[in-house]
């Protein structure tokens, strides 16, 4: 029933980044002051719909993170904070709009869930917490649809396995979860890693600087095995790497960033059936507000296009969707008319077009990727904003 090709990345890490909790504290007092008149789309323009509004109170707060769904079109999720331990939750949206939450972080089964749920064949959900855990570093968790919650790796045990893990799990060939850390490693830079079910980790790269630091992003795997995933900063002040880890484990750097380029991209790769790979920076390019390109499997680089600051938005934090007809879909976390960020399409030709522009009761600052419901006639895409509404986000519909 719904499909999402990609994954969302996390936080920005600025200079030595511990977590995400400075942000967090900003962006909420700025979701309080601005709250500013809808712009409504024409007629016969995309259509936009709040699901839920967060209270901030027990139902939680400011969700970061993707939306899953199960087969009787029921969303699950994450906040990043609120519900009754105020360490955050984990939610089940009905399609009536009934709002429940099957878990409660309590700071020992973690805190500061900032990226998405990935769901199993198993029927459970698998996800990270940044912070919180028994060694206060994040950890690795499942949890079942009524939530019973399991921790299957506690990250900070020693700084050599990791900690602040901040994006979205995929899964591995083996069955195994695959993900990132923004922090810990051999040369305390990050790392990628790979935890069986039963909590057996393995360090796939350790950062050194040269080939990129603190990855936000999570990974996104082809046919034959090979990882591909961002940095969002190196060592020599280049503003992050796109990089590759073949099946053999040989890791390459693809691509440096600059200026023109891009910076800051903590948004996950996304995958064509040509090998083509599609991403976004949060900042840079023509104008300093981020950019869409394109990496060739050839190793050709191209900037699809240069966010203005404007109407179509600035600073894109979440995963690009690709449909069939090869659009690029996706959100920003700034810009839009109202200043609170946007929902946008790319067409193949480099035509962006604004789907919706939030005005703050609609939500504001868009992380998180878009799900598709391709059961519907008319497709629609929900997501989830890290604040707005009442001030502590929404989940939201809208259609292209």
């Amino acid at each position: 029933m719904f499909d999402r090709e990609v994954v969302l990345s996390s936080a920005r890490p600025g200079g030595h980044r511990k977590t995400f909790g400075a942000l967090v504290a900003s962006v909420a007092f700025m979701a309080g002051a601005l709250v500013l008149p809808a712009v409504h789309a024409g007629e016969n323009g995309p259509k936009f719909e709040v699901l839920y509004t967060f209270t901030g109170g027990n139902d939680g707060a400011w969700p970061a993170g993707n939306l899953v769904a199960d087969k009787k079109g029921n969303l699950y999720g994450t906040t990043s904070a609120g519900g009754p331990n105020g360490a955050g939750t984990i939610y089940k949206l009905a399609p009536d709009g009934t709002q429940t939450v099957i878990h409660a972080f309590n700071g020992v089964d973690g805190n500061l869930a900032m990226s998405g749920l990935l769901k199993g064949s198993d029927g459970n959900f698998y996800g990270v917490t940044e912070v919180g855990g028994r060694n206060g570093a994040g950890n690795v968790y499942k949890v079942t649809p009524k939530g019973e919650l399991t921790s299957i790796y506690e990250f900070g045990a020693s700084n050599v396995d990791g900690y602040t893990p901040a994006s979205d799990l995929i899964w591995g060939q083996g069955g195994e979860l695959l993900g990132t850390t923004v922090n810990g490693g051999a040369n305390g830079l990050g790392t990628v890693f790979k935890v069986t079910l039963d909590g057996k980790l393995t360090i796939l790269h350790s950062f050194t600087g040269a080939d990129g630091k603190y990855p936000a992003a999570s990974l996104v795997m082809d046919a034959a095995g090979n990882l591909y995933g961002t940095t969002s900063n190196t060592a020599t002040g280049s503003s992050g790497t796109i990089f590759k880890i073949d099946a053999s484990g040989a890791f390459t750097t693809l691509k440096t960033f600059d200026h023109a380029s891009g910076f800051f991209s903590h948004v996950p790769l996304t995958l064509d059936a040509d090998g083509n790979l599609y991403g976004a920076t949060g900042a840079g390019g023509a104008t300093g507000n981020g950019t869409i390109f394109k990496l060739t499997p050839g190793g050709t680089f191209s900037v699809l296009y240069d966010f203005t600051g404007g109407a179509d938005g600035s600073e894109p934090e979440a995963g690009l969707m690709l449909d069939g007809k090869g659009n690029l879909l996706g959100t920003t976390n700034w810009g839009g008319y109202q200043y609170n960020g946007t929902v946008f399409k790319l067409s193949p030709d480099g035509k962006l077009k604004t789907l919706h522009s939030f005005d703050g009761t609609t939500g504001s600052y868009s992380r998180a990727a878009l799900l598709r419901d391709k059961a519907t006639d008319v497709h629609w895409f929900y997501g989830t904003t890290y604040a707005g509404g009442s001030g502590s986000g929404v989940v939201y519909r809208v259609t292209k």
